[in-house]
């Protein structure tokens, strides 16, 4: 979760006589660590999620302080911090409603707080509680990596998280994301944390087996659900150039379930993926949750190709569409005339195939016990992309 606004406000109020002048909706967002920023030029190389500080120095021409928060903005910071009372006396109006449009957190500090010594105090903050977010998400991939290490980890995740209340994981791909290394990865960590604003809950956040991860505590599920959307709104904005698939496992009860969530969140997010999907719920998938919950995937291949081999292989030999009528009779609910249709071929053609579909596969496909199986093999086809 990490070092907020927020705790800053709440921890160093009295020391650093901090006031909020905007932006209360981004004060939950973690500071990743702080800068002292008296020219823009140094902000494109900020990673994103760090509080800028300033004495104002180099922002007293009018429009300067305004640029300097959009370009903040523009590069992911988290807020900023004023020295005021030599440069800068008083904030303009107009910087004040544009970061509270933007929820963008605007804070002063009277002159006589030394910012060196409230640099290195939220600087030593954000080095706690980065330390103790690693050992909890640490915690976490145990887990994931093997389930039985679950009691063991139980105590060390208790010392953030209710182990005994409800637990969801999400996961999100980025396209090429595996090509990214060490450096890309946490600063396109940085951003996509960011993008979720303020998560009412505790809750973790890391890079996992090829997804960014995010494991929340007793969170509503509707709440969930905005905080996701948004989520998904800023990021198609921000990151056009990317597609992004999130899945989301179910909710679940105890710590000792959360694996549950995660492999759930797993095939919802592989897919996503595989069929374009921006958002998929675990409990959304229909039969897909049972089909994606089969360890053994190769079960899955076999069943396919002992169905509709028969097909698939008079289909190799004779050029015909044998496979692709079937499909169309179990869609059509056996309507010759709806295949026919849908075809564009004469409904005497089809009901030559469809003998001849019957004939290879010794089935009279007549009742729904006897299509049941090939629309599985379908459904299988779809998910593994068989060829």
């Amino acid at each position: 979760m990490g070092f907020t606004i927020e705790d800053a406000l709440v921890q160093t109020q009295e020391r650093f006589q901090l006031n909020l002048l905007a932006g209360q909706l981004g004060c939950a967002n973690a500071i990743s660590w702080v800068h002292l920023i008296e020219d823009t030029i140094i902000i494109r190389q900020l990673w994103g999620k760090e509080l800028a500080v300033t004495t104002g120095l180099g922002f007293q021409e009018e429009g300067a302080l305004m640029n300097l928060v959009q370009k903040l903005i523009q590069y992911h910071s988290v807020g900023l911090i004023i020295n005021t009372g030599k440069y800068i006396v008083d904030v303009p109006q107009d910087v004040i409603c544009y970061c509270d449009e933007h929820d963008f957190p605007l804070l002063t500090t009277p002159w006589k707080v030394h910012l060196a010594d409230l640099i290195k105090d939220f600087s030593m903050r954000c080095l706690y509680s980065e330390k103790e977010d690693r050992q909890v998400s640490k915690y976490f991939k145990n887990v994931f990596m093997n389930p039985l290490t679950v009691e063991d980890s139980r105590a060390g995740v208790a010392t953030a998280f209710d182990v005994d209340g409800t637990f969801q994981v999400l996961l999100i791909d980025i396209e090429n994301s595996d090509q990214w290394d060490t450096i890309e990865r946490r600063r396109m960590a940085f951003q996509i944390e960011l993008y979720f604003e303020k998560i009412e809950c505790t809750y973790s956040f890391f890079w996992y087996d090829g997804h960014f991860t995010l494991v929340v505590n007793n969170l509503d599920e509707k709440l969930f659900d905005a905080t996701i959307m948004n989520m998904y709104k800023r990021a198609q904005k921000r990151m056009s150039k990317y597609f992004i698939h999130i899945g989301l496992g179910t909710q679940v009860t105890d710590f000792r379930n959360v694996i549950a969530s995660y492999k759930r969140a797993l095939s919802a997010v592989r897919l996503a993926s595989q069929f374009h999907q921006p958002i998929l719920y675990f409990r959304d998938m229909g039969i897909y949750q049972v089909l994606c919950s089969i360890d053994d995937q190769s079960i899955l291949d076999d069943m396919y190709h002992r169905l509709l081999d028969p097909l698939i292989e008079y289909d190799q030999k004779h050029h015909g569409e044998l496979e692709k009528t079937l499909y169309y009779y179990l869609e059509y609910n056996g309507s010759p005339q709806a295949i026919a249709k849908h075809l564009y071929t004469h409904r005497n053609t089809i009901n030559y195939r469809l003998t001849k579909i019957k004939e290879l596969l010794h089935n009279s496909l007549s009742s729904y016990e006897d299509m049941f199986p090939y629309m599985m093999a379908f459904y299988i086809k779809e998910m593994r992309k068989i060829k």
